[in-house]
Parts: C-alpha cells; sequence; structure tokens
C-alpha cells in the first residue's frame, strides 16, 4: 500500500500538496490529519464528495510500503506515522518546499524554495499534462495563495507566479478563495514576519 500526508494543522498549502499528489501517485490512498486549520475544514466539509481523503486512523500502517510526504520534512509533524519511523524497507518520497533540515530519510525527494508547496507539485503536474477539475485548480490556487500570501511574501518566486496563472487557465474560481482564505495575520504581525523571513539563517 503506499500513502500519501502531509503535517497536523494542515493548512490549504499543505492540503492541496496532498491532493495533487494523488493525481502523480493516482494508486496511493489520501490521507489527511485529524488536526485541519478551520478555514481548509470548511472547503473540504462542503466539497467532501470531490475529494477521496482518509483519516490515519482509518489505515493499516502494516501495509504500508510507500510513503509520500508532502509540506513537511519531519516526523513529529505527522499525525500518527510514529509506526513507521523504524520500518525497514519503505520507501519515503519527499516534496518539501521548506529547506530546512529536517529528520525524515527520504527514498527520493523534491525540496526547492518557492513560495508554495504545491508549487513543487504543479511543475509536475504541468509536465504530465495532466487536466485538472475547475475545483481541484481552485483549491491548489488557495494553497498557493495562502502560503505566499496572495504572491506578496519575500519568499515567492517567479515560478510560483506562473503556477498561478496555469491553475486560472484551469478555471480555479477566484471568487470561492475570498470566502475561504482569511488573512492569517494582521499588518503589524506581517511586518513582524517579513522582517523575520529577511533576517532568518
Amino acid at each position: 500500500m503506499q500513502i500519501i500526508t502531509t503535517h497536523k494543522g494542515t493548512d490549504f498549502d499543505a492540503a492541496a500538496s496532498v491532493l495533487a499528489a494523488k493525481i502523480l501517485y493516482p494508486e496511493a490512498v489520501a490521507i489527511l490529519p485529524k488536526s485541519l486549520n478551520p478555514n481548509v475544514r470548511a472547503f473540504l466539509s462542503i466539497h467532501k464528495d470531490l475529494f477521496d481523503v482518509q483519516t490515519p486512523d482509518k489505515i493499516e500502517l502494516e501495509a504500508v510500503m510507500s510513503l509520500i510526504i508532502v509540506d513537511t520534512n519531519r516526523w513529529d509533524r505527522l499525525d500518527q506515522m510514529d509506526r513507521l519511523k523504524e520500518k525497514e524497507n519503505l520507501e519515503i518520497i519527499l516534496w518539501d518546499h521548506h529547506l530546512i533540515e529536517g529528520n525524515i530519510d527520504a527514498t527520493w525527494q523534491c525540496m526547492d524554495a518557492v513560495g508554495a508547496n504545491i508549487t513543487l507539485l504543479i511543475r509536475n503536474l504541468k509536465e504530465q499534462n495532466k487536466r485538472l477539475t475547475p475545483i481541484q485548480a481552485t483549491l491548489f490556487l488557495a494553497g498557493l495563495y495562502e502560503d505566499t500570501g496572495n504572491l506578496t511574501f519575500p519568499a515567492t518566486k517567479a515560478e510560483d507566479a506562473l503556477a498561478a496563472a496555469y491553475l486560472l487557465q484551469q478555471d480555479a474560481d477566484l471568487s470561492v478563495l475570498t470566502s475561504f482564505l482569511r488573512p492569517a495575520y494582521g499588518e503589524g504581525q506581517r511586518k513582524i514576519l517579513t522582517r523575520m523571513l529577511q533576517s532568518a539563517q
């Protein structure tokens, strides 16, 4: 069995990355942690019939031979995956835009400094000429916009903007985004975060 999962406190970028990975790995089971950000939970509850996802307690971890992890590279951020940590011959595929050192020893990884993790997966969806549904494109754009502050955060790269354009070409619905994307930070908090990101080592 192959499964896809992401970090606890799942935001739009993480949820989008799980569901984009499901397109790239169609045989895999998509798993979202039980702890979702409220806006993600609201979005998925409305569109639950369109996305095939499970929770970790529904999976027999003993049967897992391949683990795909998106938007994190740390075991302690995963939900109920501790038993896989010591599993022999486990294939681990990692997609992460955080370049800070983690503790997951991946068999294969795609790590690149872009503003949103979903950008990495969109890169591959485009290369494979995958057609997205409008609701998939909308969710993916929500993840991209949330993690890049609508393409305004300092970590945003040109590839993020190109990914956003691609999703709009795939009929992403901007009016849906305004209903679910709420500012995570106030103006003062945003300025502090920007200074922290610019001075981080």
